[in-house]
């Protein structure tokens, strides 16, 4: 069992971190005139690795926790640092994020920094069955992923072959789905020592996902 920055439990299964028009612990403040208020009202799902956990960054600025600032929407986490593909892991907190029971507006999949490296087979088809899964138990959510960081494990070839790999599976099972790549779209920003991004690249994320919902 990990504790977020959030003060939440993740990696068991989705728990709230924000939650709009409530006393919640994990109540953000925002601007209202930066909240995007839609009449769908049903939550969003993060499921991740580090990067979902706010790692390096402090948890106020991570960007599931600023999505619900932005979009005017619970947001839910099931995410673990070190998390993949190809290790099973990110299908492990696809299954415990809970989604027949979230109902969720959004699934947002971020992953990929961790694979860099490791067998494209292997994360086409581990890709193939996060993805089948989201489809069948959230039928009606739209689905984001967040792929590969230049500054985690490097911009060359195995990163490129990894992101192509997770694309093109991903699409194979769901062409509809979007995709947010700092690797492919060129993202500059700020990191910690071990690359992980900074609390103006967790803003950029926040804006693009909500830009979704």
């Amino acid at each position: 069992m990990s504790v977020s920055r959030f003060g939440a439990m993740v990696g068991i299964g989705a728990v709230v971190i924000a939650s709009v028009g409530g006393a919640s612990a994990g109540t953000v403040a925002a601007d209202p005139g930066t909240v995007v208020r839609t009449a769908d009202s049903r939550p969003i799902v993060v499921i991740g690795a580090s990067i979902s956990t706010g790692y390096e960054v402090e948890g106020v600025v991570a960007y599931p926790r600023m999505i619900s600032a932005i979009a005017g929407r619970s947001v839910y986490l099931s995410a673990r640092s070190g998390a993949g593909y190809n290790d099973g892991a990110i299908a492990g907190l696809t299954r415990a994020a809970n989604l027949p029971e979230r109902d969720p507006a959004l699934v947002v999949v971020q992953a990929g920094s961790n694979d860099v490296g490791a067998s494209t087979a292997a994360i086409d088809s581990q890709v193939r069955q996060v993805i089948t899964t989201v489809r069948s138990q959230a039928p009606k959510a739209k689905v984001a992923l967040i792929t590969v960081f230049p500054s985690v494990h490097g911009s060359g070839p195995n990163a490129r072959a990894t992101e192509s790999a997770i694309v093109g599976a991903a699409r194979a099972v769901d062409p509809s789905i979007s995709v947010i790549s700092p690797l492919s779209e060129g993202w500059v920003y700020g990191t910690s020592s071990d690359g992980h991004p900074d609390a103006a690249a967790h803003q950029k994320l926040a804006e693009r996902v909500a830009a979704l919902a």
